[in-house]
């Protein structure tokens, strides 16, 4: 019996450790900025209210594209921290809200729409974009460079400084 118990204890006792960095590593994954998406309407209503530029992300469950997309893209901590700053984010399931893709037009997946703080379309993008071009897009988008500069002359004068 006391056998046993010394056996118990030196199993918890090597589990403890594990146990302390599992707890801290889900502490640190529940920490990491994420995108806050919300339906059309609350994130049309976030725009306005907040004077923001507003990301919509059109998306259905089968799409390979827009999973590769929310898994590399919208994960990655500076695009995440980007657009919870600095965007009004909707997510928008295309068999769901048929008749949203149809008013927007979208016919592949995923499209981004841009629309200014006051919900009134700016750009769309169709197709995937991978972390460092995502930046580039919201940077060029909410600095409103669009104003003064075609996107291609931008980006080449930022990545060149």
């Amino acid at each position: 019996m006391k056998m046993r118990i010394t056996l118990i204890g030196l199993v918890m006792l090597m589990a403890l450790p594990n146990l302390i960095l599992a707890e801290s590593g889900e502490d640190k994954k529940d920490k990491l900025p994420k995108v806050p998406w919300q339906s059309y309407h609350a994130a049309l209503a976030t725009g306005k209210a907040e004077s923001k530029p507003i990301l919509l992300h059109f998306t259905a469950v089968w799409c390979q594209w827009c999973k590769k997309m929310k898994r590399e893209t919208y994960a990655d901590m500076k695009v995440a921290s980007y657009l919870q700053e600095n965007f009004a984010t909707g997510w928008v399931d295309t068999e769901q809200y048929r008749a949203l893709a149809k008013k927007y037009s979208v016919n592949s997946l995923p499209t981004l729409w841009f629309l200014n703080a006051e919900g009134i379309s700016m750009t769309r993008i169709d197709g995937f974009l991978g972390p460092e071009k995502m930046m580039l897009v919201l940077e060029f988008i909410n600095t409103k460079a669009y104003e003064s500069w075609d996107y291609q002359d931008w980006k080449e004068n930022k990545l060149r400084k």
